[in-house]
This record gives C-alpha cells, structure tokens and sequence, in this order.
C-alpha cells in the first residue's frame, strides 16, 4: 500500500530522514519507498503500482539502488527507513528497466493499431522512452478472448500480470471478483475460483488496466483516445457527486472515465477525502441515455388533446402568456412548481427565483421534499446544521459506522467504498440495520436482520439500551439537563420486551450496538430513505441525533449523524432556497429579517 495510514488516524506516524540522489528527504515511517520518490518530483517508471492499493511488484520497472546492495530494489515494495541513501537514475538502472520491458513485449502481441488502449498504454510508452526494439525472442499467446461480461471484453494475450484489476477489485472495493490462474504457460485474471463472475461492473479494473488486456465493449474499436475531447463534470446518478469524464466525438458521447487510471497512480494515501477516483456501473457505463432517440430535444404543447411539437420560442412565448393569464385571473398562489434536485445550483437557484420574483408565488418545491427535508429539518432542529455533519473523510476514519435505513452498496457505491476503506484500514465496526442481506452487511462486523419497517423501533431500543446501561456521556447531557430528563422519561415507558419483539432483535443485541457506539472514539450514524423517506422520517432522525447526543457523538471531530441522498443535489436545493420554507442559504422565509435581504 503506498501511504499506508496509521490504525489510528489521530496519531501522527514517526518522521524519518532519507537521502535520494544526494538530497535529504523527510517522510513518514512505513512508507512505500516509491511514493517518498515521487514525493520529490521524480517519476520512475512502474506498470503494477496505484496508490490506492497494497504493491504487488511484478513489473520490474520501479528499480532504485540502495546503498549496500547490489543487485537493484524494487521500490514499490520496499518501505522507507531511516538513513537510506537511494539512487533513482543511471545507465545500470534504464538498462534493467529495458530489460523488463523487453521481457514483457515477449509475449505481447504487436496489435497496437487495432487494440483500444492504442495511445493511452503504459507499455507502449515504456518501449518507446527506453528504445525497445529487440523482440528476437518474442512467444505468441493463443488464448481466446472472454466476452461474457456485459460491459467489459477481457483479452488475456495482452495482459501483462501486473494485478491491477485484481488489487483494485480486493482492496479497494473488497468485491475479490477475480484471481490469477495458469492456464496453457501464462497467468491468466479469471473470475475467483474460476466460477460465475461475482462482479458489480463498476469498470475499476478497467480504468487501472495499464494495457489493453481489459476494454469497454461500449466503445470498442470506435475510437482512438486522441481523437475525443474530454470534458470534466459530475456524475448525476445519485448523492455522490463522483468527478467523471466524458469523453465525446462529433457531440457525442462516446466514454466515460474517471480520475482513477494507471496515469494517476501518484497519491497520498492518507487524504482519503479525495476518495479513489472510481466510478460505479451506472457512472461509467450508464451514458447511453444522453443520445437516446426517444430523448426529447424540443417542447411538446398539448393541442386538441394531442402533444405536438413545437420550437422552443413558440413554446415558452405561449407558455409565459398562460402563466400571465393565470396570475391575472387566480392571483399567483394559483401557480406552483417542482424542480429535480438533479439540477445545479445556479438552476435552482434560478428557479426560486422566477417563483418568488416573476410569479409572486411562495408554492414551490424539489425532489428533496421526498426524504431529504425530512434530514435537514432535523438536523436543523436538534443542532441549527441544515445538513449532514460529516464528510468522506471522516466516513473513512471512523471506528464505528451504523448504517440503517440504506443499502448503501447499491443506491451510493461510492460511499460504500469509504466505509469499506474505514473497515480495511482503520479496522472499523460497522454495523447494518436491514430487512434484507446485502453487500454491506456481507462486509459488516454486525449485520443484524430486523423485520421490515421497524427502524424506529431500532432506533428507540438503542437509546434505551443506552441510557439504561448509562453508556450516556455525563458532560453531552449535562449541558441540556432538561432536556435529558425529559429524554429519560420517554425512554422509561418503552418496553424492551416490546422493541424486541416488534424488532426481531433482541435486548442483548440493542446493549451491545449502544455500548459499541458510545464506546467508540469516532463514531457516525449513517441513514438514508428507509429513515428519512417514512412518514416519520422527520422524528427517526431526531432520535438518532438524540442517540448520537447522549453519547457524546454530536460536536464531536470524527463523529456525528449523516444521510445520504438519491439524487446528486438534494442539499443543493434546500441551499438554494428551492422549499418553502427556506430562501437561499436556509434563510427562513418567515422571518421578515431575512427577507428583507432579498
């Protein structure tokens, strides 16, 4: 792993001293030494290598010299200590990093022209940078090529073994869909145990492949890399807000890619607020619909009870006369509007906007109203935060993570992933709430089954168990002594017999999970739809914050209560004033003082 965190992300690891091609380097103790080398500046070749996950040392490009040795050291796998001095450049070193080259291109096919990755190769880069041009010894690979993915074609005559696919797929993701296997000579990357693909298409194993061994079956041979454009935006899909590429030809989508790739493979992998990059199959794979032909691509106005198209001027001219129409006749509470929380915020922004300034109207709403208010009402209420108080990073770093209401794997792939990262390494405890097995709870310290529905039943055993076991933080609750009386009382008339009954789970199990949690030094609710989007979304998620509250969690660097959403800008619609109740920066549209600024 490159730069392998601490188990514990509060404690800084040891600073040491080394020196690289003549110059003192400080880096941290157990570092990968290719990462303190690039650190520098310096870029040394290595096709194996992210740093994102553990090195593999296969390649045989990253070698350095160190002084004591003779024979080269790779310096992926080798870790950087204390008065090492390394050199990084000589005629010793590019002749043994050709050496690896050419035994690569042994058995590589020469079929650049019509192979994808034609232009965006490492291989193909390492040979032309280190003059390649002796291939007398050259094997050919005879393996047919595997099509049975939906999205992806694998051509094992290219692969160069370097793991890539594999690592990203187990360490990062914690998937584990493929292994290598000999097969006729070679290393061959088949699915685990050479079953059925346990695969979710999320394309990470693509976008590290260095070669063209793995290629999108979407834009296969269409394409070569320089004749796209590429252009940066965020994926739409859901809450994530994951940076992507597309990558378009003549207007049209041909690609989408990531920020994770084998060119990117430089990082620090203790800022994990970036994240790995990646994308989930709906990102990378998902684009289809923006050239769909049954798209609409112009205004339909109703006509004689028939929807006729017309040209968007036409349309939106006619339009305004309506909606003048209408206000004239009805007064402007007579219109109202509803916009996605797919759109950005300049848009909503704007749409608040035309309500409130050109309509006179106060009867709007988003996507948001669905669930999400329901979060940032809450939230608002308990703290005066109208949002989630957590970020990724402190998803990644957390001891104890609950997750209830979601099953996160599938509606936030992303988020999924920082909580595995928390898993692999903080060693963190999570723990699911759901009616059903899922990729998370398969991945989880406690998945516990509970009888659909009875998240608030959830919800109201935790705190009890937690004051009854007085797991309660004295200086949280002494701050609201009322407050926490009137908490007990409450709590006081549930029956336990009751919650674990209508639960499924049993008193036991509420003690452990709420000791777990206040025990924790960081620890964060996660909740999502099956909380928020209820009909008593709004008091689920006031109990969390009453759990979080009096354990201590609330307040608390590294801890607190978060949400996920299903569409990409939910809070960007409350932000922006497109809810009733709230003007642009969660302004309240009651208070006169506020809107006296607008």
């Amino acid at each position: 792993m490159g730069l392998k965190p601490a188990t514990n992300p509060d404690v800084e690891a040891t600073s040491i001293e080394l020196s690289i091609d003549g110059k003192t380097v400080t880096a941290k103790d157990g570092v990968s030494l290719y990462d303190v080398i690039s650190m520098t500046g310096k870029i040394i070749p290595a096709m194996c290598y992210h740093y994102t996950f553990d090195p593999f040392g296969s390649c045989g490009m990253c070698l350095v010299m160190q002084e004591g040795k003779k024979a080269p050291v790779r310096s992926c796998t080798a870790k950087a200590a204390a008065g090492m001095v390394i050199r990084t450049e000589g005629e010793d070193l590019f002749l043994a990093r050709k050496k690896a080259v050419e035994k690569h291109l042994s058995v590589h096919p020469l079929d650049c022209p019509v192979c994808d990755a034609d232009g965006h190769c490492e291989l193909q880069d390492m040979a032309f940078q280190h003059g390649v041009t002796n291939l007398a010894n050259a094997k050919q690979k005879f393996i047919p090529e595997d099509t049975r993915s939906p999205v992806l074609d694998f051509n094992m005559n290219r692969c160069i073994a370097c793991a890539e696919c594999i690592n990203v797929c187990k360490d990062v993701l914690m998937i584990d869909a493929l292994q290598f296997m000999k097969k006729g000579g070679f290393n061959q990357v088949v699915p685990k145990g050479d079953l059925p693909l346990n695969c979710e298409f999320c394309g990470d194993c693509l976008a590290v492949c260095p070669v063209g061994a793995i290629t999108n079956k979407f834009s296969k041979y269409l394409y070569k890399p320089w004749q796209m454009k590429k252009t940066t935006t965020t994926c739409n899909y859901c809450g994530d807000g994951c940076q992507m590429y597309l990558e378009t030809k003549d207007e049209e989508v041909v690609r989408v890619t990531s920020p994770l790739s084998w060119k990117n493979k430089w990082g620090d992998r203790s800022d994990t607020a970036k994240g790995h990059g990646g994308l989930c199959v709906r990102g990378r794979f998902g684009f289809e619909s923006l050239d769909s032909q049954s798209r609409l691509v112009n205004p339909l106005v109703r006509e004689s009870g028939r929807l006729v198209e017309k040209p968007w001027l036409e349309a939106m001219n006619g339009l305004v006369d309506r909606f003048v129409a209408i206000k004239e006749k009805y007064g402007p509470d007579a219109i109202a509007g509803l916009v996605t929380a797919r759109c950005t915020n300049e848009e909503l922004y704007l749409f608040q906007k035309l309500m409130r300034t050109a309509f006179g109207t106060n009867q709007l709403d988003s996507s948001a109203r669905y669930g999400h208010m329901n979060f940032v009402l809450a939230s608002k209420h308990a703290i005066g935060l109208g949002r989630a108080s957590n970020d990724w990073e402190d998803l990644t770093k957390a001891k104890a993570i609950i997750v209830i209401g979601s099953n996160i794997t599938e509606t936030n792939p992303l988020t999924a992933v920082r909580i595995k990262e928390a898993v692999r390494v903080y060693r963190a405890q999570v723990v699911t709430f759901d009616s059903a097995i899922t990729n998370m709870s398969k991945l989880a310290s406690h998945p516990l089954l509970i009888k659909p529905g009875t998240e608030g039943a959830v919800i109201d055993g935790l705190v009890k168990a937690a004051i009854d076991l007085d797991v309660v933080d004295e200086a949280a609750v002494g701050q609201h002594p009322q407050a926490f009386a009137a908490l007990k009382k409450a709590v006081a008339s549930l029956s336990m017999e009751q919650l674990t009954a209508q639960t499924g789970l049993s008193s036991e199990v509420f003690g452990e999970i709420a000791r777990l949690f206040a025990e924790s030094p960081r620890s964060i609710i996660l909740c999502a739809e099956g909380i928020v989007r209820r009909t008593n979304g709004y008091q689920n998620v006031l109990k969390l914050m009453d759990l979080a509250w009096i354990t201590g969690k609330l307040g608390r660097p590294g801890c607190g209560v978060s949400t996920v959403t299903e569409e990409p800008n939910e809070q960007g619609a409350v932000d922006m004033g497109a809810a009733s109740e709230f003007l642009p920066g969660q302004g309240r549209y009651g208070d006169p003082e506020v809107r006296d600024r607008f």
